[in-house]
């Protein structure tokens, strides 16, 4: 599973949410955590940072609910 982050400069949501998403997911070889400045993404536009998409459909923007992301993440 791939979950990409987008970011922006002096965003200090988005540090809070790279941080937990790190910490949460890190040691889970399944699940692919990449982060990327607004700047550098080239799927659809977002205005909107931090914004998580998961397998690259948009899952939230701000931070994150990571009960409701492992419930995703884990199918249900």
């Amino acid at each position: 599973m791939d979950l990409t982050l987008i970011i922006s400069d002096n965003c200090e949501t988005c540090e809070r949410v790279n941080k937990t998403l790190n910490e949460k997911f890190s040691y889970n070889s399944s699940i692919n955590l990449r982060t990327v400045h607004k700047e550098e993404y080239t799927g659809k536009t977002i205005s909107i940072t931090p914004a998580l998409l998961v397998d690259g459909m948009l899952f939230c923007y701000g931070d994150v609910d990571t009960d409701k992301l492992l419930k995703k993440l884990n199918g249900d």
